[in-house]
């Protein structure tokens, strides 16, 4: 539209002045608009920060909730540059010797050389057989793991290159590579698997009638039990062998290098042979669980300090105060973790409680962790400790046995009821918490939407009917992160708060807008009817000079 040019009415009148001050008066509901827009972004952004402490914490409370982060256990060794090895929390603590005599390798074989890798071969069939050689009495046993390998070889792809890309194609047990050694081009077979189970038997049909002398297709053909230029042309390299070694003077012999069934809930990586036996120990892994309780109390301590600094009081009306002071919501949440933390375990004995085991709340609600007294509760009752943050259950029936439960399974106490007892051609029947159970072999499993669902018990003994019952508990960690999760969830209280702000800031900006537009049109009124006074106030100025005029005419004659 045309702007409005800025005057000082004919009668004196000061219109830009008068109309300025009746349109900031206008602009004041945009201007209180404005600042509820930045009072609710400034909101926005703390349910952020509060969203990402949460966040954090959870993370830290996780690595807390699940019974296998009590039960790992480390794998130290006095010489780890010859081997390594894990433990997966089911091994026996204690220390074992090893010794590794050989490692175990994969047979490689190689052709004579060629002057090219596109020098033809010859055609024909090879079949690739896998196996074990024993020198004496001469044999080899066929792998009855592996069926062999057959390969065509005709005229596109009869070339030393043509066969290696050919045995590559069936992407199976054994691999083919050109090799140029200085002399010429040889064709490499490798067994992809080590040990002597694995060893490679080559037998061709050679299109040129003899398929053993070498010549053509047959150059190819390895047989062990044969000799060069009757069967066993081809190069070994590298001859398939078992891993040897000895663990505390026992031998042992194995087609891998990585060993999974030697000492039980060890898996070894056998790298080089040992000059020295090197000792293995085995033991729980304290330090990792005391890191973890640290990081838990650090990550409490940091949404701590944040909900502090977004909930404090300076003083009334102070821009200083929290951006979430007295915020329902959030109040909620801090009472919640206060409750949670002092919350004892439902199925620990010794140590039920954070301050059991050296976790302690002080001034403004700051955790501190005493390293001494957790070591000692883990060195004393690791269980209980475990029971303290993670899943666990208690049953009043000892031929009752909890096997596991599931995300969605509640803390509670639960009656069971078996009506059928399992065995090896039928599942067992009953209930839990009164609702109809899975049955699965000796097990039930708690049934669909109740407390109980997921809650699964072993059931032995003869007795059938009442079994007492079951006393679960998800843990302090797995309670906390079922509660900070209904808080993140997209259905939760702080999605449903920051939503409903987002939707009030949409409307706010909305009425900004609206009443923005309206201004123009509003100053244009004013300036339109203080016109019409100033050229009214115009004429009575002149009338009044007119009539002053007359009268002191009138007064003269």
């Amino acid at each position: 539209m045309a702007s409005i040019t800025s005057t000082t009415g004919a009668s004196g009148l000061a219109i830009d002045s008068i109309v300025t001050g009746l349109m900031t008066l206008e602009q004041q509901p945009i201007t209180q608009v404005k600042k509820q827009v930045t009072s609710y972004n400034t909101k926005l952004t703390a349910y952020g920060t509060l969203k990402s402490g949460l966040s954090t914490f959870q993370a830290a409370v996780d690595k807390l909730a699940t019974a296998a982060k009590f039960t790992s256990q480390s794998a130290k060794l006095s010489d780890s540059s010859s081997l390594a090895a894990t433990a997966d929390g089911t091994a026996a603590s204690g220390s074992y010797s090893i010794a590794v005599t050989q490692l175990a390798t994969s047979q490689k074989l190689a052709t004579s050389a060629y002057a090219s890798a596109t020098d033809i071969i010859g055609t024909g069939t090879l079949n690739i057989s896998f196996g074990t050689y024993t020198a004496s009495p001469a044999s080899f046993t066929a792998n009855a793991d592996k069926d062999a390998l057959s390969i065509t070889i005709d005229s596109t792809n009869n070339t030393l290159s043509g066969i290696r890309d050919a045995i590559n194609a069936k992407n199976a047990s054994v691999s083919a590579s050109i090799v140029n050694d200085g002399t010429g081009n040889r064709l490499v077979i490798t067994s992809k698997d080590t040990g002597a189970v694995n060893s490679l038997k080559i037998d061709v049909t050679d299109t040129d009638g003899n398929s053993t002398d070498g010549t053509g297709l047959s150059a190819l053909a390895y047989d062990p039990l044969s000799t060069v230029g009757a069967g066993k042309n081809m190069t070994q390299l590298v001859g398939a062998q078992n891993a040897l070694l000895t663990v505390d003077g026992l031998s042992i012999s194995k087609p891998s290098n990585t060993l999974n069934d030697v000492i039980q809930g060890v898996t070894l990586n056998l790298k080089s042979i040992t000059s020295v036996n090197t000792t293995l120990e085995i033991a729980t892994d304290t330090e990792a669980i005391q890191a973890s309780v640290q990081n838990f109390v650090d990550a409490y301590n940091k949404l701590n300090s944040s909900l502090r600094d977004l909930t404090k009081f300076v003083e009334g009306g102070s821009t200083s105060n929290g951006p979430l002071l007295g915020d329902s919501t959030t109040r909620d949440i801090m009472v919640k973790l206060k409750s949670m933390l002092a919350r004892p375990s439902t199925t620990a004995t010794t140590f039920r409680t954070l301050s059991d085991i050296g976790v302690k709340s002080g001034e403004n609600g700051v955790l501190t962790l005493d390293t001494a007294k957790l070591t000692t509760a883990l060195n004393t009752n690791l269980n209980d400790v475990a029971k303290l943050f993670a899943p666990s259950a208690t049953t009043s029936d000892p031929q009752v046995t909890y096997v596991s439960s599931s995300g969605k399974t509640q803390s509670g106490t639960y009656a069971i009821n078996v009506s059928q007892l399992g065995s090896a051609s039928q599942d067992a029947a009953g209930s839990i918490n009164g609702v109809t159970a899975l049955g699965s072999g000796a097990s039930l499993i708690g049934g669909a939407d109740n407390a109980a669902q997921g809650l699964k018990v072993s059931i032995n003994g003869s007795a059938t009917g009442s079994r007492g019952t079951v006393t679960f508990s998800k843990g302090l960690a797995g309670e906390l992160s079922s509660l900070i999760g209904g808080w993140l969830d997209t259905e939760g209280s702080l999605t449903v708060k920051t939503e409903g702000i987002q939707t009030s800031i949409k409307a706010l900006n909305k009425k900004s807008t609206d009443l923005s537009a309206k201004l123009p049109a509003i100053e244009a009124r004013y300036r339109a009817q203080y016109a019409r006074l100033d050229a009214l106030l115009s004429s009575m100025q002149s009338t009044s000079s007119f009539l002053s005029q007359q009268i002191s005419a009138l007064n003269n004659s």
